[in-house]
């Protein structure tokens, strides 16, 4: 009876372990085809922020990036042009036109298990990313200062071979942000200062690799 005793035991730990192993083994790296790879991105659909004073929509948006591989962080710079590639505007914030400025702000973002993880914004010190609405005149500037563990950014992979690509769909909750209206601005679209710490994001990219002369494709994906 023991005997018996123990080698149930054994068979739980055994079991336990599996598991463990199998969860760890769940856990995706980034990957591609040779090193370093140069990162590209663009949008799919419109780019979204939504805090309590309003919704800022850029309906394009890139991304740009280095990376050794493989690795669980990626850090890309972002950008949002002022007018898109057929010559709109590419931003509005409030209802208004807007630019977005990301003064060396960074994306980084945190592959986990199960093809899912977080987003960090990194900035310079004493930088933030801006956002300002109505520019002519200015009547509303909205700040998302750097911070970290935003959730939740999932990762598919896309394509076959050299030309694997990865998409990425973010959909980040608990932005911290404030609000601000210059000195002696009113009336329509002009904001009241304000903090919050319940901003959200959503957005699509479709990411490629190239080597570092940008003049051949190399495939990226998970792994």
């Amino acid at each position: 009876m023991r005997n018996l005793q123990i080698l149930g035991l054994t068979l739980v730990a055994a079991l336990a372990i599996g598991a463990l192993s199998a969860s760890m083994a769940s856990a995706d790296e980034f990957t591609s085809e040779s090193q370093p790879v140069t990162l590209t991105g663009k949008s799919e659909g419109s780019d979204v922020l939504t805090i309590t004073a309003g919704n800022t929509t850029c309906k394009e948006s890139k991304y740009k990036g280095t990376s050794i591989t493989p690795t669980t962080t990626v850090s890309v710079a972002p950008e949002y042009p002022l007018k898109t590639a057929d010559g709109q505007q590419n931003c509005t914030s409030l209802g208004f036109p807007a630019e977005i400025d990301v003064n060396g702000c960074t994306y980084l973002f945190h592959i986990g298990s199960v093809t899912a993880g977080t987003v960090d914004i990194v900035c310079p010190a004493g930088k933030e990313i801006t956002i300002t609405a109505n520019l002519i005149p200015n009547k509303c500037i909205i700040h998302i200062p750097p911070q970290t563990g935003l959730g939740t950014a999932t990762y598919s992979n896309v394509g076959t071979g050299t030309t694997r690509e990865l998409r990425v769909e973010a959909k980040l909750t608990n932005i911290k942000y404030s609000h601000t209206r210059p000195l002696g601005e009113v009336g329509l679209g002009a904001c009241t200062a304000g903090v919050g710490t319940t901003g959200s994001y959503t957005g699509k990219a479709i990411v490629t690799g190239e080597k570092d002369n940008g003049t051949e494709h190399v495939g990226i994906f998970l792994s």
